[in-house]
C-alpha cells in the first residue's frame, strides 16, 4: 500500500465527526475560523459569485462538519495540473494533462450536479501548470507553459477559441492565483531557472503591478483567500516540498512567515467554504523518501496557524484543481502518482448530525422516511468497522496493490450465505451473519446483492433465490425488515420471484427489480413494515421488451445523475434509461453482451455493464450501443461499479473473487479470492455475487443527492 493511501498531513477522527464550531469558537486544530467569507482560490482555480445557495453562515451557532464524498459521476478521462473556473453554475475545466500525458488545448464546461460534459472551445495555445481567474464575468488563463513558461494571458470565449489578451511581465508557470473583491492575485510560480516571489494583481487580465513579495519562494503552492488575507501553503522550493504557511496582508501589502502545516506537501489546492480554508491532496514525503500522492483534507486555523485533518479525498491527487461552486467545492482531477484520474470530489460543510447525503438525524414523530429514527450515536457510529483500527495479516492475491481503493468493499458473498466488509488489505473487517444474528427459525440464504443505505446505516440485500429483500441494521447486527416470502417465489402482496438489486432511495423508499415476473417494484420504507408494492413498473407476468410497459426479465435498476434509472433485461439483451414516471430516454444492446447485467452509469453518456456468461466480460458503450471498452477473460461476472480513481470493481462470480480493473493498463491490480478455487476461510469466497464501497463513498451515498424518487 502507498504512502498516498495510507499517510496523511495530519492523523485526525472520522470525516463526518470532525465538527467546525461555527460562532466564534474553534474546536483544537479541526476547525478554521475566520474573519468573514470570501471568494477563494488555490493553485489552479479562482471562485466567483453564484446564485445558488449560500454555504452556512460562520456565525450560526450550528456545529457544522465537513462532508467529502465523490460525486456520481466521473470525467470522460483523467485530467491533471488544469485549471478549473466556475462559470454559470458550472464548471470550466481548462487546458493541463490529459490521459496520455499530453498538453491540451480543450475547455470543457461540466454540469457539477448531473455531471454532463459538453465541449466548450480552445485555448489559444496549449498549456498546463497556468493560473486562472474570472473578471467582470470574463474567465482568464495567466501562463503556463508546454516545454517552456509563457507569459501569454489568454481570455476564454463561451463556444469558441480563447484569444491571447495580453501577457504577463515575464514567463511563469506552475504558479498560484486567488480571487478577492473582483481583483485575481498571481502567486509564486516558475520562470524556466528561477523560482518567484512576487505577489502581481490584476483587475482586468492585462495590466499587472506588484503588491507584495514572498519571503519563501514556491511554486505548485496552495493558496486561498478571505477577510482580505491571502494565504499561501506549502508548495515547491529549491530545498523541495515546504510546509511554510505565509499571509499575504493585503493593506499592508506585506508578505510573512505565519505558521506551518503539520507536513511538507506541494501540489495540493486550497478554497474557501463559508469563510473557512482548506488544503486538498497534494504530495508528500513517504518514509522512504520518495513523494506520494494524499488524500487528506486539511482545515485551516489562523488562530493558531495550523492545520488539521478534517476529511479524506476519495482518492489519493496531487496537481487536481479545485473551484466553488454556491456552498460546495469540487476538486477535479489529479495525478495518484500513476496517472491522472478522473475524479470528482465534493466538499461541504454540513450540520454535525447530518454528514451523509440524504441522513436526518431527528425526523418528526411517525416520519416513516428512514428506518431509523435516531440520531447518529456513539453505538452508530462505533459499528462501523472500516472505522476501527485493523490488524493481521491481509489475504490479497500476488501483485494485488491496496491503493487502487478508496476504502473497504462490502461483498455479497452468495452461496457461503453471508455479506463480508473487507479491507484493501484483504482482511475481513465484518461479516453477517454471526452466530446469534439471526432470530429463532429465520434463515438467511443466497444473498447475491448488498448496498449500502442511503444513511450509512443498513445494508439492504436481495437473497435472489430465496425470493426476499432484507434491510440488516449495521449497528444491531439484525435483519430489521424483509419484503417477500423467504423460500417461496409469487407474485402477490409480499412475494417476489427472483428479486435482484434492491436499493433504498434517500426518503426510504425501496426499489428492485423482480426478474421471473418480469417487473420493477418500488416498495414503502421499510419503517412502514408494509408488505405490498407501493408501485410495479411493468406487467406482472408479461415479459417482453417494451419499456415502460413491459420488461424481459429486469435484474437491474441502477441510478443516473440526472433522476432516471438503467434498466437491464435478460431476455433480448437490453438496456435502457428511464424515470420512474415512465419516460423512455433510449434503449440500446450492449454490444457483443450475451447476458447483460447490472448496466450502470460511468459518467453521463457512458454505460458499464457486465456480461454474465461464460465468455465473461466486462463492456462499456454509449446510448447508442457503441462500444467503448472491454476486459474479457472473466466467468460469469454479474456486476462491475466505476471506482473515483476510473478504475473498475468487478465480482468475478465463478471465479469466486472480486477484482479491480485497471482500464487504462487492461489488467487486473487487485484481487480477493483464489481464482477458481472456493471456500469459507480468510482470503476466499464462493460465488461473490454482488459488492460496493463502505461510505461515504458507497453507490446510494454518491448518487442520494440525484436519486430519483418514486
Amino acid at each position: 500500500m502507498s504512502a498516498g493511501r495510507t499517510g496523511s498531513l495530519a492523523r485526525g477522527a472520522p470525516r463526518w465527526r470532525l465538527a467546525l464550531l461555527a460562532g466564534g469558537g474553534c474546536l483544537g486544530l479541526l476547525a478554521a475560523c475566520s474573519a468573514g467569507p470570501g471568494p477563494s482560490s488555490h493553485r489552479s482555480a479562482a471562485a466567483a459569485p453564484s446564485t445558488h445557495q449560500a454555504a452556512p453562515s460562520p456565525s450560526a451557532a450550528v456545529p457544522l462538519s465537513v462532508q467529502v464524498t465523490p460525486a456520481a459521476y466521473q470525467l470522460p478521462s483523467g485530467i491533471s495540473r488544469e485549471v478549473v473556473l466556475p462559470s454559470g453554475g458550472n464548471l470550466l475545466i481548462i487546458g493541463g494533462l490529459n490521459q496520455r500525458s499530453v498538453t491540451t488545448r480543450t475547455i470543457t464546461q461540466l454540469n457539477p450536479v448531473t455531471g454532463r460534459t459538453t465541449h466548450a472551445g480552445h485555448l489559444a495555445a496549449a498549456s498546463h501548470d497556468a493560473a486562472g481567474a474570472v473578471l467582470g464575468g470574463q474567465p482568464y488563463l495567466f501562463g503556463g507553459g508546454v516545454a517552456a513558461s509563457l507569459a501569454t494571458v489568454q481570455s476564454l470565449r463561451n463556444g469558441g477559441a480563447a484569444t491571447v489578451a495580453g501577457q504577463l511581465p515575464r514567463p511563469r508557470s506552475d504558479l498560484s492565483s486567488v480571487t478577492l473583491s473582483g481583483t485575481a492575485y498571481l502567486i509564486g510560480g516558475y520562470d524556466g531557472a528561477t523560482y518567484d516571489r512576487a505577489v502581481l494583481a490584476t483587475a482586468n487580465g492585462s495590466a499587472f503591478h506588484t503588491v507584495a513579495r514572498l519571503p519563501v519562494p514556491v511554486r505548485y503552492a496552495a493558496v486561498a483567500g478571505t477577510g482580505g488575507q491571502i494565504y499561501v501553503f506549502g508548495g515547491q522550493t529549491t530545498a523541495g516540498p515546504s510546509r511554510v504557511i505565509q499571509r499575504v496582508n493585503l493593506a499592508t501589502h506585506r508578505a510573512s512567515v505565519v505558521g506551518h502545516l503539520p507536513a511538507p506537501v506541494t501540489g495540493a489546492t486550497a478554497f474557501t467554504l463559508g469563510g473557512r480554508i482548506f488544503i486538498a491532496g497534494g504530495q508528500v514525503a513517504t518514509s522512504g523518501g520518495a513523494l506520494a500522492s494524499t488524500g487528506a483534507v486539511l482545515a485551516y486555523n489562523p488562530a493558531r496557524h495550523s492545520a488539521a485533518t478534517a476529511g479524506r479525498l476519495p482518492v489519493p491527487v496531487s496537481n487536481a484543481a479545485s473551484a466553488v461552486v454556491g456552498s460546495t467545492a469540487f476538486v477535479v482531477g489529479g495525478t495518484d502518482g500513476n496517472r491522472q484520474v478522473p475524479t470528482v470530489a465534493q466538499v461541504k460543510l454540513v450540520p454535525d448530525t447530518a454528514a451523509y447525503p440524504g441522513a436526518d438525524a431527528s425526523p418528526a414523530a411517525g416520519d416513516p422516511s428512514g428506518v431509523h429514527t435516531d440520531a447518529y450515536d456513539d453505538e452508530t457510529l462505533t459499528s462501523a468497522p472500516w472505522l476501527r483500527p485493523a490488524h493481521g495479516k491481509g489475504h490479497l492475491a500476488p501483485h494485488s496493490d491496496p491503493s487502487v481503493l478508496p476504502g473497504d468493499i462490502l461483498i455479497a458473498d452468495d452461496w457461503n450465505n453471508r455479506l463480508l466488509i473487507v479491507d484493501p488489505q484483504g482482511r475481513v473487517r465484518w461479516q453477517f451473519p454471526r452466530p446469534g444474528d439471526l432470530a429463532p427459525g429465520q434463515h438467511f440464504m443466497l444473498p447475491d446483492d448488498a448496498f449500502f443505505s442511503p444513511n450509512g446505516r443498513d445494508i439492504i440485500a436481495t437473497e435472489e433465490e430465496y425470493s426476499t429483500v432484507s434491510v440488516i441494521s449495521i449497528a444491531r447486527h439484525k435483519i430489521i425488515y424483509r419484503y417477500g416470502t423467504p423460500g417461496v417465489p409469487g407474485s402477490g402482496p409480499n412475494f417476489v420471484s427472483n428479486p435482484d438489486d434492491a436499493m433504498m432511495m434517500p426518503g426510504g423508499d425501496m426499489i428492485t427489480a423482480d426478474i421471473k415476473n418480469c417487473r420493477v417494484l418500488l416498495l414503502s420504507p421499510p419503517a412502514r413494515q408494509v408488505h405490498r408494492p407501493r408501485r410495479i413498473l411493468g406487467t406482472t407476468g408479461v415479459c417482453g421488451h417494451n419499456p415502460p410497459h413491459e420488461f424481459g426479465s429486469p435484474n437491474g435498476a441502477f441510478p443516473t445523475t440526472n433522476g432516471s434509472y438503467i434498466i437491464t433485461e435478460i431476455t433480448g439483451d437490453w438496456a435502457t434509461q428511464m424515470s420512474l414516471s415512465g419516460h423512455v430516454a433510449w434503449s440500446a444492446h450492449p454490444p457483443g453482451v450475451a447476458y447483460p447485467s447490472d448496466t450502470n452509469e460511468v459518467y453521463p453518456g457512458r454505460y458499464l455493464t457486465a456480461d454474465y456468461s461464460p465468455a465473461g466480460q466486462v463492456v462499456e458503450f454509449n446510448s447508442h450501443g457503441r462500444l467503448l471498452w472491454r476486459f474479457g477473460g472473466l466467468n460469469h461476472p454479474s456486476l462491475a461499479l466505476p471506482l473515483p480513481n476510473g478504475d473498475i470493481l468487478v465480482n468475478d462470480d465463478y471465479n469466486h473473487r472480486v477484482i479491480v480493473i485497471d482500464p487504462v493498463k487492461n489488467k487486473i491490480v487487485w484481487q480477493y479470492g483464489h481464482t477458481g478455487v472456493p471456500g469459507t476461510a480468510p482470503g476466499y469466497l464462493n460465488d461473490p455475487d454482488g459488492v460496493d464501497l463502505v461510505p461515504p463513498d458507497s453507490m446510494l451515498i454518491t448518487h442520494a443527492p440525484t436519486m430519483g424518487q418514486p
